[in-house]
């Protein structure tokens, strides 16, 4: 077995994927109804997409708002269960425009108040954000996500791999990469870069592929050595998110 990733008990990289449910609500009492609805599944780690929350707020405001909420979020989903707090942007799919500084100041912010388990920072950013983003959460005892998404086509396998590689050379604890299939080779090229990556046992990744085409990858994710999958409790954040209860069960049986 290679090197795993362990938070609060949770193991990412050893045995069955870890299933992570989003939590997309506008406003305060949306998040805290969806964070009680997923911690009655067998999700263990629940992402908050900031990024959906407050949307008519400044940068600012929205900074103060998120860390206002994340003690309350904290307390209702019991502490076996991890936070991951995702800021995603308008340029990989998210709901804001900001400008690197401004994420880093976020996540930072974030990961001060020590109530964040994990946090997600988009690796296509400057490598200086990226860093300070890195340090902070060290300082903190927090995991970091580093991901890439591509809503409009799949990079070949040899880009997939070394872009996995260059993110974790960056310091990042979980590389993440998420692109969308034109068709099913695409597919192929993301589980075959996975597989790829997972057996040089440097750490855990996920590895998805979106949309219709990509289901195969969300629900076989252990076969082709992703440490992770998204599924809903509801509402998705992402094409081809399937219901939590569903994924458990495809994980199970597709188990090898």
């Amino acid at each position: 077995m290679g090197a795993t990733v362990t938070v609060r008990g949770v193991e990412l990289g050893a045995g069955r994927p870890e299933i992570i449910v989003p939590l997309t609500g506008a406003q305060e009492q949306a998040v805290l109804d969806q964070a009680a609805a997923a911690a009655g599944t067998v999700a263990r780690i629940l992402e908050w997409r900031t990024d959906l929350y407050a949307p008519r707020s400044g940068t600012i405001e929205h900074r103060d708002a998120v860390r206002a909420l994340l003690p309350q979020l904290r307390e209702r989903i019991g502490e076996e269960r991890c936070l991951l707090v995702t800021l995603r942007t308008a340029a990989e799919g998210g709901g804001r425009v900001l400008t690197d500084h401004e994420l880093g100041d976020l996540l930072e912010a974030v990961v001060s108040t020590g109530h964040a388990d994990m946090v997600d920072v988009e690796t296509s950013r400057d490598p200086e954000v990226v860093q300070r983003v890195v340090r902070a959460a060290q300082q903190h005892g927090a995991v970091v996500v580093g991901s890439f998404h591509d809503f409009g086509a799949t990079p070949g396998e040899d880009e997939l791999v070394a872009l996995l590689q260059a993110q974790r050379r960056m310091g990042v604890d979980v590389p993440k990469v998420a692109v969308m299939p034109q068709h099913p080779q695409d597919v192929l090229h993301l589980l075959a870069a996975s597989t790829r990556v997972a057996a040089a046992q440097e750490g855990p990744h996920i590895a998805i592929s979106m949309g219709s085409l990509g289901t195969v990858s969300r629900v076989a994710a252990e076969v082709f050595g992703s440490a992770a999958t998204f599924a809903t409790a509801g509402e998705a954040s992402a094409p081809g998110q399937l219901a939590v209860d569903d994924v458990e069960r495809m994980l199970e049986l597709l188990r090898p």
